[in-house]
């Protein structure tokens, strides 16, 4: 039997036996006075009500704002009708002990509160109606007080150990992705640092060959690829470990794939310099506009004009590269160079759009978002 099961046929067994009780009191040994079925049936209602908080948890809060009219309603009705009733209320007092629990454990804090108060009310007041004898009912409204502080103090420490319980599963998943970070950066960056050192040896070996050139780009790829693999195991990491926002170096990016190639033509916005973005879309930025400049040299070698400008439009970047090559320059559209670049551009929450552009042309369009502490 599980520990919950086993509350839960506890409680049942103690509204049960407080509802009996309270039966053999009031209507057997007492007898019956003017509003004492009224305070029996209430505390039936209400019991009722706390044991139905555990087969519906998303109405705790309905629930138990029924029990509290009711007991409230029962109270000044009661007190009109029968000042001087016999002690009793128990099941009544139980039911709302056990909802005020429910209500400190699964609700918001401000909904939680007011209930709270509410159902401590609905308790204090009840013995001050009903009971005539001031000793009598000063004594009761002091015990049930204590009762009620005993069920908000019992829903808080329940809340409390949910919220640390979902704290440890975060850590936990936490650690599971940053280990798994690790073994990525591992395995992937002990080949690749293999190739780029054999491409270096080759060089060497090979240094008046015409094949030194093409082992020079197997190296800066090799190279830039085991910075990529650096990178997305930051981004791996949970956002509390994210990159800090940054000014500068997004400038000195874009100019870095551009300058030496005559051809394009470079609009960068006013005030890029201090403009405030993260490192990862800085080096988004760069391999986008390197993919692009890429595509147009393998596809569109008779390309006469390429443009690339760098705006900022609301709370993103505007990263646009044009060329007016020919049409088939657009196979490029779904080439794993762009489609990489737009699972990685989507990953920050961006968009990146490739097509036709004017009669001839071609369009490398990507939007970043900008951080927060960007209007």
């Amino acid at each position: 039997m599980t520990r919950s099961r086993a509350l839960m046929i506890a409680e049942i067994a103690l509204v049960v036996g407080l509802n009996l009780d309270e039966a053999v009191r009031r209507i057997i040994l007492d007898g019956t006075q003017p509003g004492e079925i009224l305070y029996y049936s209430a505390g039936l209602v209400v019991s009722a009500l706390a044991l139905l908080r555990r087969r519906y948890p998303g109405r705790t809060a309905q629930l138990a704002t029924v029990a509290i009219a009711i007991s409230l309603a029962c109270s000044g009705i009661g007190g009109l009708t029968t000042p001087s009733a016999p002690l009793g209320g128990d099941c009544e007092i139980t039911g709302l002990a056990l909802l005020i629990g429910a209500c400190c454990h699964r609700l918001v804090s401000v909904q939680a509160g007011a209930l709270a108060v509410l159902g401590g009310s609905a308790m204090v007041v009840a013995p001050l109606l009903r009971y005539g004898d001031d000793q009598l009912r000063l004594t009761v409204a002091i015990f049930w007080a204590i009762l009620w502080g005993i069920a908000v103090a019992v829903g808080l420490m329940l809340r409390d150990s949910v919220t640390r319980r979902e704290a440890a599963l975060a850590e936990a998943r936490n650690r599971e992705r940053l280990a798994l970070a690790r073994e990525l950066h591992d395995l992937v960056a002990h080949h690749i640092t293999g190739v780029v050192v054999r491409a270096q040896a080759a060089q060497v070996v090979l240094a008046d060959s015409t094949e030194h050139e093409m082992l020079g780009e197997i190296e800066q790829a090799g190279s830039e690829a085991l910075t990529a693999v650096r990178r997305l195991v930051g981004v791996l990491r949970s956002p509390e470990d994210a990159p800090p926002v940054t000014t500068g170096g997004l400038v000195e990016a874009i100019e870095s794939v551009v300058d030496g190639n005559d051809r394009v033509l470079l609009e960068l916005a006013p005030g890029l310099d201090e403009l405030a973005v993260a490192p990862a879309t800085v080096s988004t930025v760069h391999r986008v506009v390197l993919e692009a400049l890429t595509n147009v040299a393998k596809h569109a070698p008779e390309a006469r004009h390429v443009t690339v400008a760098v705006v900022v439009e609301g709370r993103h970047l505007r990263v646009t590269i044009d060329n007016d090559g020919l049409a088939r320059a657009r196979r490029t559209e779904g080439g794993y160079g762009l489609i990489g670049m737009r699972e990685r551009i989507e990953a920050l929450g961006g968009r990146l759009t490739a097509g036709p552009y004017g009669e001839r042309g071609w369009r490398v369009l990507a939007e970043l978002p900008l951080p927060k502490e960007v209007s």
